[in-house]
């Protein structure tokens, strides 16, 4: 699916039906016509097409001298939709600048795509071709952070949940998390080798503000990358207290019936030995099945009394 939106007089976007310069096409799993289309009518390179609908691309940027084009992919969060502990997951984005237009190229539906185009960027200009490039990466910088805060909130409330009863829903919710950080992390940090580039050799010959506001994606992508690296060592710290309490009950479940089952073993030994057909004390008196009984409760006694001194139960 292709849309094309130009800069609206007095602000804001609306949506066009014809490629012209400074405007800005939103492409999603765009088909082999219009495919053609972008190269066409767009100048767009087919390799940096076909780059962006790669679900397995890694992000980085890229110069193609001859169309005089620019590529960034750059990875962004999105919902796991397979996912039923309500997860996330990292997807390429790739923005082509062209000397035309600037084209966006994504393969499933992204509500930040619809943010732009509502016009809820206020700052956002498509003629203006590096710096609407910019407005992208900034936005996907900042959902970042807004994802990354639901984790948490969702991890609080696990944590609050397992402290109550440990559940196996609620550990796999926290091993969910956990996936989703470490998705966060290898994404942020391939994301911030993009940005060092972007800024060491100024490759899209930005400006000063235009540098200025790269500075401020790049500290909105530390933020975040701390911000994730903090929570998944939270999680790790909470996973590896969570695992030794559970060890620590099953040790002293295994205690406690290994010390009964040693105390229920008296009675049938007192029991077996006055089974047997041999002379043993008591064994020719009326009362010989109290005396195995009171016998056997005081043996019993005796090792629960040792038993509980060395505190096995």
């Amino acid at each position: 699916m292709l849309s094309i939106y130009k800069h609206r007089h007095g602000g804001g976007l609306m949506p066009t039906s014809k490629i012209e310069t400074g405007v800005w096409i939103n492409v999603v799993a765009p088909d082999a016509k219009e495919r053609a289309q972008l190269m066409n009518e767009a100048s767009a390179p087919e390799d940096f097409i076909l780059y962006g609908l790669d679900p397995d691309e890694g992000a980085r940027f890229e110069y193609d001298d001859d169309t005089d084009s620019s590529l960034i992919i750059y990875d962004m969060p999105q919902p796991s939709l397979g996912d039923k502990n309500g997860g996330y997951e990292t997807i390429p984005l790739a923005v082509i600048i062209t000397k035309k237009c600037i084209i966006t190229i994504h393969t499933e539906s992204i509500p930040l795509m619809q943010y732009f185009a509502e016009g809820k960027v206020a700052t956002f200009d498509p003629r203006a071709r590096f710096n609407a490039a910019l407005q992208f990466l900034y936005q996907v910088s900042v959902s970042y952070l807004t994802y990354l805060r639901d984790l948490n909130k969702e991890r609080v409330q696990i944590e609050s949940k397992l402290q109550r009863t440990l559940r196996n829903d609620d550990l796999y919710g926290l091993m969910g998390v956990q996936r989703s950080l470490v998705y966060f992390m290898m994404s942020l940090r391939t994301n911030r080798i993009v940005l060092d580039n972007l800024g060491r050799g100024n490759s899209l010959h930005l400006g000063e503000d235009d540098l200025d506001f790269l500075d401020d994606i790049t500290i909105e992508n530390q933020q975040a990358t701390e911000m994730a690296q903090i929570s998944n060592s939270i999680i790790r710290e909470t996973a590896d207290t969570y695992s030794s309490v559970i060890n620590n009950n099953m040790n002293g479940v295994m205690k406690f019936l290994t010390s009964y089952s040693i105390i229920l073993t008296i009675p049938t030994l007192v029991f077996s030995f006055y089974g047997m057909n041999v002379e043993l004390p008591f064994a020719g008196t009326h009362w010989s099945w109290v005396i195995t009984i009171l016998i056997s409760i005081a043996l019993a006694l005796i090792l629960g009394v040792q038993f509980w001194r060395n505190k096995y139960f």
